[in-house]
């Protein structure tokens, strides 16, 4: 009963940003990047894209991310 109430009137997000970690470079010349992702629980996104994320966490405080370089993000809807 209580889960579906929280999806009737609760709106929660989780986002996914998957920043650029350690860069490690080969004796061929070729590179290794890793990802060093981090969750945020969102209650409204105000705007997304792959360089600049707005938005407001469970406990109200709104976030504003720009980055320099197009990162991946993964969005995906709790309740």
């Amino acid at each position: 009963m209580i889960e579906w109430l929280k999806k009737l009137f609760k709106e929660e997000w989780e986002l996914t940003i998957f920043f650029p970690g350690a860069t490690q470079i080969l004796p061929d010349g070729s590179r290794i990047e890793s990802g060093a992702p981090k969750t945020y629980r969102a209650k409204s996104i105000k705007k997304i894209s792959d360089k600049h994320f707005k938005f407001i966490d469970t406990t109200g405080v709104l976030h504003e991310i720009k980055v320099t370089a197009p990162v991946g993000y993964d969005l995906r809807k709790v309740y």
